[in-house]
Protein backbone atom coordinates (compact mmCIF):
# COMPACT_ATOMS: atom_id res chain seq x y z
CA UNK A 1 0.00 0.00 0.00
CA UNK A 2 2.90 2.08 0.35
CA UNK A 3 4.03 1.93 -3.30
CA UNK A 4 3.82 4.48 -6.23
CA UNK A 5 2.32 1.79 -8.32
CA UNK A 6 -1.63 2.10 -8.30
CA UNK A 7 -2.57 -1.58 -8.93
CA UNK A 8 0.41 -2.72 -6.62
CA UNK A 9 -1.47 -0.43 -3.95
CA UNK A 10 -5.03 -2.04 -4.35
CA UNK A 11 -3.45 -5.59 -4.07
CA UNK A 12 -1.76 -4.18 -0.77
CA UNK A 13 -5.15 -2.84 0.49
CA UNK A 14 -7.30 -5.36 -0.65
CA UNK A 15 -4.66 -8.47 0.60
CA UNK A 16 -3.94 -6.80 3.72
CA UNK A 17 -7.78 -5.64 4.60
CA UNK A 18 -8.88 -9.80 3.68
CA UNK A 19 -6.54 -11.06 6.07
CA UNK A 20 -7.63 -8.32 8.78
CA UNK A 21 -11.20 -9.77 8.28
CA UNK A 22 -10.23 -13.43 8.32
CA UNK A 23 -8.00 -12.55 11.45
CA UNK A 24 -11.50 -11.80 13.03
CA UNK A 25 -13.54 -14.63 13.44
CA UNK A 26 -10.51 -16.81 13.54
CA UNK A 27 -9.74 -15.12 17.10
CA UNK A 28 -13.44 -14.90 18.30
CA UNK A 29 -15.90 -17.13 16.60
CA UNK A 30 -13.63 -20.03 16.19
CA UNK A 31 -12.45 -20.31 19.93
CA UNK A 32 -16.15 -20.43 20.94
CA UNK A 33 -17.14 -23.15 18.55
CA UNK A 34 -14.53 -24.95 19.75
CA UNK A 35 -15.70 -24.43 23.06
CA UNK A 36 -19.10 -25.69 22.26
CA UNK A 37 -17.26 -29.34 21.17
CA UNK A 38 -16.32 -32.12 22.77
CA UNK A 39 -12.78 -32.41 24.12
CA UNK A 40 -10.47 -35.36 23.15
CA UNK A 41 -9.00 -36.10 26.05
CA UNK A 42 -6.08 -39.04 24.42
CA UNK A 43 -4.57 -39.16 21.04
CA UNK A 44 -6.16 -42.03 19.39
CA UNK A 45 -3.46 -44.79 17.86
CA UNK A 46 -2.96 -43.03 14.39
CA UNK A 47 -2.25 -39.83 15.82
CA UNK A 48 0.30 -41.22 18.33
CA UNK A 49 2.01 -43.34 15.31
CA UNK A 50 2.16 -40.50 13.19
CA UNK A 51 4.38 -37.87 16.09
CA UNK A 52 6.10 -41.41 16.39
CA UNK A 53 7.14 -40.93 12.74
CA UNK A 54 7.24 -37.29 12.84
CA UNK A 55 9.94 -37.62 15.56
CA UNK A 56 12.08 -39.95 14.20
CA UNK A 57 12.38 -38.25 11.46
CA UNK A 58 13.11 -35.22 13.39
CA UNK A 59 15.94 -37.08 15.17
CA UNK A 60 17.70 -37.24 11.49
CA UNK A 61 18.37 -33.63 11.76
CA UNK A 62 18.35 -32.63 15.61
CA UNK A 63 21.08 -35.25 16.92
CA UNK A 64 23.83 -33.47 14.36
CA UNK A 65 22.95 -29.82 14.33
CA UNK A 66 26.14 -28.91 13.46
CA UNK A 67 26.34 -30.83 10.05
CA UNK A 68 22.75 -29.31 9.70
CA UNK A 69 24.32 -26.17 9.88
CA UNK A 70 27.00 -26.86 7.63
CA UNK A 71 24.88 -29.01 4.55
CA UNK A 72 22.74 -25.78 4.61
CA UNK A 73 25.27 -23.14 4.21
CA UNK A 74 26.61 -25.32 1.77
CA UNK A 75 23.60 -25.28 -0.39
CA UNK A 76 23.23 -21.43 -0.06
CA UNK A 77 26.46 -21.30 -1.23
CA UNK A 78 25.86 -23.44 -4.48
CA UNK A 79 22.11 -20.97 -4.55
CA UNK A 80 24.51 -18.04 -5.01
CA UNK A 81 26.66 -19.25 -8.01
CA UNK A 82 23.48 -19.47 -10.07
CA UNK A 83 22.20 -15.97 -9.13
CA UNK A 84 24.55 -14.60 -12.08
CA UNK A 85 21.59 -15.96 -14.09
CA UNK A 86 18.57 -14.67 -12.78
CA UNK A 87 17.51 -11.82 -14.64
CA UNK A 88 14.40 -9.64 -14.90
CA UNK A 89 12.70 -10.53 -18.22
CA UNK A 90 10.88 -7.15 -19.51
CA UNK A 91 9.61 -8.96 -22.84
CA UNK A 92 5.76 -9.50 -22.38
CA UNK A 93 5.46 -11.68 -25.36
CA UNK A 94 7.55 -13.89 -23.28
CA UNK A 95 4.40 -14.38 -20.70
CA UNK A 96 1.79 -14.69 -22.89
CA UNK A 97 0.02 -18.06 -23.50
CA UNK A 98 2.01 -20.36 -25.61
CA UNK A 99 0.70 -20.77 -29.30
CA UNK A 100 -1.69 -17.37 -28.78
CA UNK A 101 -2.03 -16.08 -32.34
CA UNK A 102 -1.45 -12.26 -31.91
CA UNK A 103 1.39 -13.03 -30.18
CA UNK A 104 2.54 -15.52 -32.81
CA UNK A 105 1.95 -13.07 -35.74
CA UNK A 106 3.29 -9.83 -33.99
CA UNK A 107 6.55 -12.54 -33.50
CA UNK A 108 6.16 -13.58 -37.51
CA UNK A 109 5.45 -9.23 -38.64
CA UNK A 110 8.85 -8.66 -36.53
CA UNK A 111 11.51 -11.56 -37.33
CA UNK A 112 9.71 -12.29 -40.60
CA UNK A 113 12.27 -13.18 -43.56
CA UNK A 114 11.11 -13.78 -46.85
CA UNK A 115 13.33 -15.62 -48.94
CA UNK A 116 13.56 -16.18 -52.77
CA UNK A 117 15.56 -18.58 -54.84
CA UNK A 118 16.20 -18.89 -58.32
CA UNK A 119 17.64 -21.34 -60.11
CA UNK A 120 19.18 -20.40 -63.01
CA UNK A 121 20.56 -22.92 -65.90
CA UNK A 122 23.23 -22.27 -67.96
CA UNK A 123 23.86 -22.91 -72.13
CA UNK A 124 25.35 -26.16 -70.86
CA UNK A 125 22.90 -26.83 -68.45
CA UNK A 126 25.28 -27.97 -65.50
CA UNK A 127 25.33 -24.40 -63.47
CA UNK A 128 22.22 -23.86 -61.10
CA UNK A 129 22.80 -20.46 -59.27
CA UNK A 130 20.19 -19.33 -56.17
CA UNK A 131 19.59 -15.99 -55.39
CA UNK A 132 17.75 -15.60 -51.99
CA UNK A 133 15.85 -12.29 -51.04
CA UNK A 134 15.60 -11.69 -47.15
CA UNK A 135 12.88 -8.88 -46.49
CA UNK A 136 13.37 -7.85 -42.71
CA UNK A 137 10.09 -7.34 -40.56
CA UNK A 138 8.79 -4.29 -39.29
CA UNK A 139 7.89 -3.78 -35.36
CA UNK A 140 4.05 -3.24 -34.47
CA UNK A 141 4.97 -1.03 -31.66
CA UNK A 142 6.05 2.64 -32.41
CA UNK A 143 6.62 5.88 -30.24
CA UNK A 144 4.42 9.42 -31.34
CA UNK A 145 5.74 12.87 -30.92
CA UNK A 146 2.73 15.27 -30.56
CA UNK A 147 4.00 18.67 -32.87
CA UNK A 148 1.48 21.72 -32.90
CA UNK A 149 2.42 22.44 -36.13
CA UNK A 150 2.86 20.89 -39.62
CA UNK A 151 6.31 22.47 -39.57
CA UNK A 152 6.93 21.25 -35.93
CA UNK A 153 5.90 17.83 -37.06
CA UNK A 154 8.37 18.17 -39.86
CA UNK A 155 11.06 19.00 -37.64
CA UNK A 156 10.12 16.12 -35.13
CA UNK A 157 10.30 13.80 -38.19
CA UNK A 158 13.86 15.03 -39.60
CA UNK A 159 15.34 14.28 -36.08
CA UNK A 160 13.90 11.17 -35.19
CA UNK A 161 14.63 9.76 -38.68
CA UNK A 162 18.59 10.51 -38.30
CA UNK A 163 18.85 8.17 -34.83
CA UNK A 164 20.21 4.67 -35.49
CA UNK A 165 17.75 3.35 -33.46
CA UNK A 166 14.86 4.08 -35.97
CA UNK A 167 14.20 1.89 -38.40
CA UNK A 168 14.52 5.17 -41.50
CA UNK A 169 17.70 5.24 -40.13
CA UNK A 170 19.07 2.19 -42.08
CA UNK A 171 16.89 2.34 -45.38
CA UNK A 172 18.90 1.86 -48.41
CA UNK A 173 16.13 3.85 -50.37
CA UNK A 174 16.23 6.54 -47.93
CA UNK A 175 16.39 9.64 -50.40
CA UNK A 176 13.71 7.93 -52.49
CA UNK A 177 11.05 8.06 -49.33
CA UNK A 178 9.26 11.08 -48.25
CA UNK A 179 7.58 10.97 -44.83
CA UNK A 180 4.03 12.34 -44.79
CA UNK A 181 4.90 15.59 -43.28
CA UNK A 182 7.93 16.24 -45.73
CA UNK A 183 5.44 16.43 -48.55
CA UNK A 184 2.61 18.70 -46.78
CA UNK A 185 5.29 21.01 -45.90
CA UNK A 186 7.45 21.37 -49.00
CA UNK A 187 7.43 23.08 -51.89
CA UNK A 188 4.86 21.19 -54.30
CA UNK A 189 5.03 23.06 -57.17
CA UNK A 190 7.49 20.49 -59.28
CA UNK A 191 4.75 17.48 -58.61
CA UNK A 192 1.65 20.00 -59.90
CA UNK A 193 3.77 20.52 -62.94
CA UNK A 194 4.00 16.84 -63.01
CA UNK A 195 0.60 15.89 -62.09
CA UNK A 196 -0.15 18.14 -65.20
CA UNK A 197 1.79 16.70 -67.60
CA UNK A 198 0.22 12.95 -66.44
CA UNK A 199 -3.18 14.52 -67.08
CA UNK A 200 -1.86 16.08 -70.69
CA UNK A 201 -1.03 12.42 -71.61
CA UNK A 202 -4.22 10.77 -70.69
CA UNK A 203 -6.23 13.19 -70.99
CA UNK A 204 -7.61 11.33 -73.99
CA UNK A 205 -7.79 7.76 -72.90
CA UNK A 206 -11.13 6.06 -72.88
CA UNK A 207 -11.20 2.32 -72.35
CA UNK A 208 -13.76 0.26 -74.06
CA UNK A 209 -16.88 -1.59 -71.68
CA UNK A 210 -15.31 -4.56 -70.52
CA UNK A 211 -16.31 -7.80 -72.49
CA UNK A 212 -19.08 -9.37 -71.15
CA UNK A 213 -18.70 -12.80 -72.18
CA UNK A 214 -16.82 -15.70 -70.09
CA UNK A 215 -13.33 -15.55 -70.66
CA UNK A 216 -12.22 -18.18 -73.73
CA UNK A 217 -9.36 -20.43 -71.52
CA UNK A 218 -8.12 -21.28 -74.75
CA UNK A 219 -7.29 -18.49 -75.72
CA UNK A 220 -6.06 -17.32 -72.66
CA UNK A 221 -4.06 -20.39 -71.86
CA UNK A 222 -2.27 -19.83 -75.52
CA UNK A 223 -1.39 -15.82 -73.85
CA UNK A 224 -0.14 -17.09 -70.83
CA UNK A 225 2.53 -19.35 -72.53
CA UNK A 226 3.25 -16.46 -74.84
CA UNK A 227 3.78 -14.46 -71.68
CA UNK A 228 5.54 -17.38 -69.64
CA UNK A 229 8.25 -17.58 -72.68
CA UNK A 230 8.90 -13.86 -72.08
CA UNK A 231 9.63 -14.19 -68.59
CA UNK A 232 12.21 -16.47 -69.17
CA UNK A 233 14.17 -14.41 -71.55
CA UNK A 234 13.67 -11.26 -69.55
CA UNK A 235 15.35 -13.76 -66.64
CA UNK A 236 17.84 -15.20 -69.01
CA UNK A 237 19.24 -11.55 -69.57
CA UNK A 238 23.07 -11.26 -69.04
CA UNK A 239 22.53 -7.74 -68.04
CA UNK A 240 19.59 -8.87 -66.27
CA UNK A 241 21.51 -11.66 -64.08
CA UNK A 242 24.76 -9.42 -63.03
CA UNK A 243 23.33 -6.26 -62.49
CA UNK A 244 19.53 -6.82 -61.15
CA UNK A 245 19.55 -10.29 -59.50
CA UNK A 246 16.40 -9.30 -58.23
CA UNK A 247 14.46 -8.80 -60.87
CA UNK A 248 15.39 -12.37 -62.32
CA UNK A 249 13.76 -13.61 -59.03
CA UNK A 250 11.11 -11.83 -59.73
CA UNK A 251 10.25 -12.63 -63.23
CA UNK A 252 11.23 -16.10 -62.39
CA UNK A 253 8.72 -15.92 -59.74
CA UNK A 254 6.30 -14.58 -62.34
CA UNK A 255 7.02 -17.54 -64.65
CA UNK A 256 6.00 -19.76 -62.00
CA UNK A 257 3.09 -18.57 -60.77
CA UNK A 258 1.37 -18.13 -64.76
CA UNK A 259 2.24 -21.32 -64.99
CA UNK A 260 0.65 -22.96 -61.59
CA UNK A 261 -2.52 -20.78 -63.00
CA UNK A 262 -2.37 -22.77 -66.52
CA UNK A 263 -2.57 -25.83 -64.46
CA UNK A 264 -5.45 -24.94 -62.72
CA UNK A 265 -7.42 -23.51 -65.11
CA UNK A 266 -7.27 -26.61 -67.62
CA UNK A 267 -7.77 -29.43 -64.25
CA UNK A 268 -11.55 -29.10 -65.31
CA UNK A 269 -13.18 -27.39 -62.98
CA UNK A 270 -16.28 -25.05 -64.24
CA UNK A 271 -15.87 -22.51 -61.88
CA UNK A 272 -12.55 -21.57 -63.58
CA UNK A 273 -14.25 -19.28 -66.17
CA UNK A 274 -16.69 -17.80 -63.63
CA UNK A 275 -14.21 -16.76 -61.80
CA UNK A 276 -11.68 -15.28 -63.96
CA UNK A 277 -14.56 -12.97 -65.81
CA UNK A 278 -14.98 -11.87 -62.10
CA UNK A 279 -11.43 -11.14 -61.88
CA UNK A 280 -11.21 -9.94 -65.35
CA UNK A 281 -14.19 -7.17 -64.72
CA UNK A 282 -12.65 -5.93 -61.00
CA UNK A 283 -9.22 -5.62 -62.43
CA UNK A 284 -10.32 -3.33 -65.41
CA UNK A 285 -12.65 -1.69 -63.26
CA UNK A 286 -9.53 -0.61 -60.90
CA UNK A 287 -7.90 0.37 -63.96
CA UNK A 288 -10.44 2.55 -64.97
CA UNK A 289 -10.86 3.96 -61.73
CA UNK A 290 -7.41 4.65 -61.30
CA UNK A 291 -7.35 6.15 -64.71
CA UNK A 292 -10.11 8.44 -63.50
CA UNK A 293 -8.68 9.75 -60.38
CA UNK A 294 -5.44 10.82 -62.42
CA UNK A 295 -7.67 12.82 -64.78
CA UNK A 296 -9.71 14.61 -62.60
CA UNK A 297 -6.88 15.30 -60.31
CA UNK A 298 -6.62 18.89 -59.17
CA UNK A 299 -3.42 20.50 -60.15
CA UNK A 300 -4.52 23.78 -59.20
CA UNK A 301 -3.50 23.81 -55.51
CA UNK A 302 -0.54 21.30 -53.45
CA UNK A 303 -1.86 18.67 -51.02
CA UNK A 304 -3.09 19.92 -47.47
CA UNK A 305 -4.05 18.26 -44.56
CA UNK A 306 -7.97 18.77 -45.04
CA UNK A 307 -6.91 16.31 -48.34
CA UNK A 308 -6.02 13.24 -46.78
CA UNK A 309 -8.95 10.74 -46.54
CA UNK A 310 -10.62 9.89 -43.28
CA UNK A 311 -8.81 6.97 -42.40
CA UNK A 312 -5.08 9.03 -42.47
CA UNK A 313 -6.83 12.62 -41.16
CA UNK A 314 -8.06 10.74 -38.10
CA UNK A 315 -4.77 8.97 -37.51
CA UNK A 316 -2.03 11.86 -37.53
CA UNK A 317 -4.10 14.91 -36.71
CA UNK A 318 -6.05 15.57 -33.57
CA UNK A 319 -9.28 17.25 -32.77
CA UNK A 320 -7.28 20.05 -31.35
CA UNK A 321 -5.10 20.33 -34.64
CA UNK A 322 -2.30 18.62 -33.43
CA UNK A 323 -0.10 16.23 -35.38
CA UNK A 324 0.90 12.82 -34.33
CA UNK A 325 4.50 11.94 -35.89
CA UNK A 326 5.13 7.98 -36.04
CA UNK A 327 8.48 6.69 -35.24
CA UNK A 328 9.27 3.10 -36.09
CA UNK A 329 12.22 1.24 -34.07
CA UNK A 330 14.63 -0.87 -36.00
CA UNK A 331 15.01 -3.13 -33.14
CA UNK A 332 13.06 -5.46 -31.75
CA UNK A 333 11.39 -2.94 -29.23
CA UNK A 334 9.97 -6.05 -26.76
CA UNK A 335 14.10 -6.06 -26.00
CA UNK A 336 14.80 -4.26 -22.95
CA UNK A 337 17.83 -3.03 -23.76
CA UNK A 338 16.62 -1.67 -27.30
CA UNK A 339 13.35 -0.32 -25.50
CA UNK A 340 16.25 1.73 -23.32
CA UNK A 341 18.19 3.12 -26.18
CA UNK A 342 15.34 3.94 -28.57
CA UNK A 343 13.47 6.14 -25.81
CA UNK A 344 16.93 7.63 -25.18
CA UNK A 345 17.67 8.39 -28.42
CA UNK A 346 14.42 9.94 -29.12
CA UNK A 347 14.17 11.65 -25.62
CA UNK A 348 17.45 13.27 -26.12
CA UNK A 349 16.37 14.84 -29.60
CA UNK A 350 12.56 15.58 -29.42
CA UNK A 351 11.23 17.21 -25.74
CA UNK A 352 10.72 14.58 -23.20
CA UNK A 353 7.36 15.13 -22.45
CA UNK A 354 5.83 15.12 -25.86
CA UNK A 355 7.32 11.31 -26.55
CA UNK A 356 4.88 8.63 -26.22
CA UNK A 357 2.74 5.51 -27.26
CA UNK A 358 3.61 1.72 -26.29
CA UNK A 359 6.74 1.53 -26.24
CA UNK A 360 7.31 4.59 -23.60
CA UNK A 361 4.24 3.73 -21.96
CA UNK A 362 6.00 0.03 -21.73
CA UNK A 363 9.11 1.13 -20.01
CA UNK A 364 7.66 3.52 -18.10
CA UNK A 365 5.54 0.59 -16.48
CA UNK A 366 7.56 -1.57 -16.26
CA UNK A 367 10.31 0.17 -14.66
CA UNK A 368 7.69 1.58 -12.00
CA UNK A 369 6.20 -2.61 -11.51
CA UNK A 370 9.89 -3.38 -10.36
CA UNK A 371 10.63 -0.97 -8.63
CA UNK A 372 7.30 -1.07 -6.87
CA UNK A 373 7.51 -4.28 -5.81
CA UNK A 374 11.39 -4.31 -4.69
CA UNK A 375 10.30 -2.00 -2.21
CA UNK A 376 7.47 -3.42 -1.35
CA UNK A 377 9.97 -6.57 -0.29
CA UNK A 378 11.86 -4.13 1.52
CA UNK A 379 8.88 -2.67 3.13
CA UNK A 380 7.44 -5.80 4.23
CA UNK A 381 10.94 -7.11 5.58
CA UNK A 382 11.21 -4.00 8.18
CA UNK A 383 7.71 -4.06 8.90
CA UNK A 384 7.88 -7.65 9.87
CA UNK A 385 11.19 -6.99 11.59
CA UNK A 386 9.40 -4.38 13.75
CA UNK A 387 6.40 -6.94 14.62
CA UNK A 388 8.71 -9.57 15.68
CA UNK A 389 10.93 -7.63 17.73
CA UNK A 390 8.04 -5.92 19.69
CA UNK A 391 6.26 -9.19 20.24
CA UNK A 392 9.99 -10.98 21.41
CA UNK A 393 11.83 -7.55 22.76
CA UNK A 394 14.73 -9.45 20.92
CA UNK A 395 16.75 -8.79 18.23
CA UNK A 396 18.28 -12.32 18.03
CA UNK A 397 15.03 -13.20 17.48
CA UNK A 398 14.33 -11.37 14.79
CA UNK A 399 17.28 -12.17 13.38
CA UNK A 400 16.41 -16.04 14.35
CA UNK A 401 12.91 -16.08 12.87
CA UNK A 402 13.96 -13.89 9.69
CA UNK A 403 16.77 -16.54 8.68
CA UNK A 404 14.44 -19.27 7.19
CA UNK A 405 13.00 -16.59 4.67
CA UNK A 406 16.17 -15.63 3.87
CA UNK A 407 17.59 -19.34 3.61
CA UNK A 408 14.06 -20.12 1.45
CA UNK A 409 14.71 -17.18 -0.63
CA UNK A 410 18.22 -18.16 -1.51
CA UNK A 411 17.43 -21.11 -2.36
CA UNK A 412 14.33 -20.37 -4.37
CA UNK A 413 16.86 -17.78 -6.22
CA UNK A 414 19.72 -20.66 -7.08
CA UNK A 415 16.96 -23.03 -8.38
CA UNK A 416 15.66 -20.38 -10.59
CA UNK A 417 18.94 -19.77 -11.86
CA UNK A 418 19.93 -23.59 -12.49
CA UNK A 419 16.32 -23.65 -14.35
CA UNK A 420 16.43 -20.70 -16.22
CA UNK A 421 13.41 -19.07 -14.62
CA UNK A 422 13.68 -15.59 -15.06
CA UNK A 423 11.95 -12.79 -12.83
CA UNK A 424 9.24 -10.96 -14.99
CA UNK A 425 6.35 -8.10 -14.44
CA UNK A 426 3.99 -11.22 -13.32
CA UNK A 427 6.13 -13.26 -10.53
CA UNK A 428 8.13 -10.25 -9.38
CA UNK A 429 5.39 -10.11 -6.78
CA UNK A 430 6.81 -13.38 -5.03
CA UNK A 431 9.29 -11.56 -3.88
CA UNK A 432 7.32 -9.07 -0.64
CA UNK A 433 4.79 -12.79 -0.69
CA UNK A 434 7.59 -14.99 -0.06
CA UNK A 435 9.26 -12.66 2.77
CA UNK A 436 5.26 -12.43 4.43
CA UNK A 437 4.38 -15.85 4.25
CA UNK A 438 7.88 -17.55 4.88
CA UNK A 439 8.65 -15.56 8.37
CA UNK A 440 5.42 -16.91 10.08
CA UNK A 441 7.30 -20.38 9.84
CA UNK A 442 10.44 -18.96 12.17
CA UNK A 443 7.99 -16.87 14.65
CA UNK A 444 5.80 -20.17 15.47
CA UNK A 445 9.01 -22.25 16.03
CA UNK A 446 9.99 -19.11 18.66
CA UNK A 447 6.75 -19.27 20.18
CA UNK A 448 6.61 -22.95 20.52
CA UNK A 449 10.38 -23.34 21.93
CA UNK A 450 9.75 -20.33 24.62
CA UNK A 451 7.11 -22.11 25.87
CA UNK A 452 8.63 -25.55 26.37
CA UNK A 453 12.44 -24.49 26.25
CA UNK A 454 13.10 -27.58 23.09
CA UNK A 455 13.97 -26.78 19.90
CA UNK A 456 12.31 -29.98 18.72
CA UNK A 457 9.03 -28.94 16.53
CA UNK A 458 7.83 -31.44 14.20
CA UNK A 459 6.59 -33.90 16.25
CA UNK A 460 4.47 -31.46 17.95
CA UNK A 461 0.96 -29.43 16.94
CA UNK A 462 3.48 -26.36 16.09
CA UNK A 463 5.27 -28.32 13.80
CA UNK A 464 2.33 -30.11 12.25
CA UNK A 465 0.59 -26.91 11.64
CA UNK A 466 3.76 -24.97 10.27
CA UNK A 467 4.14 -28.41 7.98
CA UNK A 468 0.16 -28.41 6.90
CA UNK A 469 -0.26 -24.81 6.72
CA UNK A 470 2.95 -24.77 3.96
CA UNK A 471 1.73 -27.56 2.11
CA UNK A 472 -1.66 -25.97 1.74
CA UNK A 473 -0.31 -22.50 0.65
CA UNK A 474 1.71 -24.36 -1.54
CA UNK A 475 -0.88 -26.38 -2.99
CA UNK A 476 -3.20 -23.15 -3.85
CA UNK A 477 0.18 -20.98 -5.45
CA UNK A 478 0.42 -24.37 -7.33
CA UNK A 479 -3.00 -24.35 -9.08
CA UNK A 480 -1.48 -21.62 -11.46
CA UNK A 481 1.27 -23.70 -12.61
CA UNK A 482 -2.04 -25.00 -14.41
CA UNK A 483 -2.90 -22.37 -16.44
CA UNK A 484 -2.33 -21.24 -19.80
CA UNK A 485 -0.53 -17.74 -19.08
CA UNK A 486 2.97 -17.96 -18.66
CA UNK A 487 3.19 -15.17 -16.83
CA UNK A 488 0.65 -16.56 -14.06
CA UNK A 489 2.35 -20.27 -14.09
CA UNK A 490 6.08 -19.02 -13.12
CA UNK A 491 4.03 -17.14 -10.24
CA UNK A 492 2.84 -20.45 -9.05
CA UNK A 493 6.62 -21.96 -9.85
CA UNK A 494 8.16 -19.70 -8.00
CA UNK A 495 5.46 -19.17 -4.83
CA UNK A 496 5.40 -22.91 -4.83
CA UNK A 497 9.18 -23.11 -4.77
CA UNK A 498 9.53 -20.29 -2.20
CA UNK A 499 7.32 -21.53 0.35
CA UNK A 500 8.53 -24.83 -0.13
CA UNK A 501 12.05 -23.84 0.53
CA UNK A 502 11.04 -21.88 3.50
CA UNK A 503 9.33 -24.22 5.27
CA UNK A 504 11.86 -26.56 5.02
CA UNK A 505 14.34 -24.16 6.55
CA UNK A 506 12.08 -23.59 8.81
CA UNK A 507 11.60 -27.25 10.02
CA UNK A 508 15.22 -28.43 9.71
CA UNK A 509 17.77 -25.28 10.08
CA UNK A 510 15.93 -23.23 12.69
CA UNK A 511 15.26 -25.92 15.10
CA UNK A 512 18.85 -27.74 14.67
CA UNK A 513 20.24 -23.93 15.23
CA UNK A 514 18.23 -23.12 18.47
CA UNK A 515 19.24 -26.83 19.62
CA UNK A 516 23.27 -25.85 19.35
CA UNK A 517 22.26 -22.08 20.84
CA UNK A 518 20.21 -24.08 23.67
CA UNK A 519 23.86 -26.23 24.28
CA UNK A 520 25.39 -23.00 24.68
CA UNK A 521 23.40 -21.87 27.45
CA UNK A 522 20.91 -19.65 25.46
CA UNK A 523 17.32 -19.17 26.78
CA UNK A 524 13.91 -17.13 25.53
CA UNK A 525 11.43 -15.97 27.88
CA UNK A 526 7.83 -14.95 26.59
CA UNK A 527 6.21 -12.43 29.43
CA UNK A 528 3.34 -14.57 30.64
CA UNK A 529 0.11 -13.91 31.80
CA UNK A 530 -0.05 -13.16 35.56
CA UNK A 531 -0.33 -15.95 38.35
CA UNK A 532 -4.02 -15.34 38.97
CA UNK A 533 -4.51 -15.54 35.49
CA UNK A 534 -2.92 -18.33 34.94
CA UNK A 535 -4.40 -20.46 37.41
CA UNK A 536 -8.17 -19.85 36.04
CA UNK A 537 -7.11 -21.56 32.59
CA UNK A 538 -7.66 -24.91 32.84
CA UNK A 539 -5.63 -28.16 33.08
CA UNK A 540 -5.03 -29.87 29.67
CA UNK A 541 -4.57 -33.16 31.57
CA UNK A 542 -7.04 -32.90 34.11
CA UNK A 543 -10.07 -35.15 32.09
CA UNK A 544 -13.05 -32.87 32.22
Amino acid sequence: GLTNFKGIQEMGVICGGGMVLCLVPMLTLLPVLLMRGRRQNALDAKSVRMESKRARLEELWMRRPGWVVIATLALCGAAVTQFHKVYFDYNLLNMQSKGLASVAYAKKLLYSTNSITVHTTNMDGSVTEEVKLRDYGQSVLFAAVVADSLQQARQFEEAAEKLPSVAAADREDREKSEPMYQILTEDQSPKLQRVREIKGLISDVQFARADPHPVDLNDFGTTLYSTMGYMLNARDDEDTKKDHPELAAQFQSLHDAIGALRIKMFSGDPEIPRRLFTYQRAFFDDIHNTFRALQEQDDTTGLRPQDLPPSLHNRFIGVTGQYRVLIFPKKDIWQRDNQTEFINQLRAVLPADRVTDTPVELYEYETLLKDSYQNAALLALGAIAIMVFLHFRSVACVILSLLPVAIGATWMVGLMGKAGIPFNPADIMTLPLVIGIGVTNGIHVLNRFAEEQDPGILARSTGKAVLVSGLASMTGFGSLILGRHQGLQSLGILMTIGIGTCMVAGLTFLPALLNILVRRGWTLQIKRPGSDNAKSLPDPEEPR
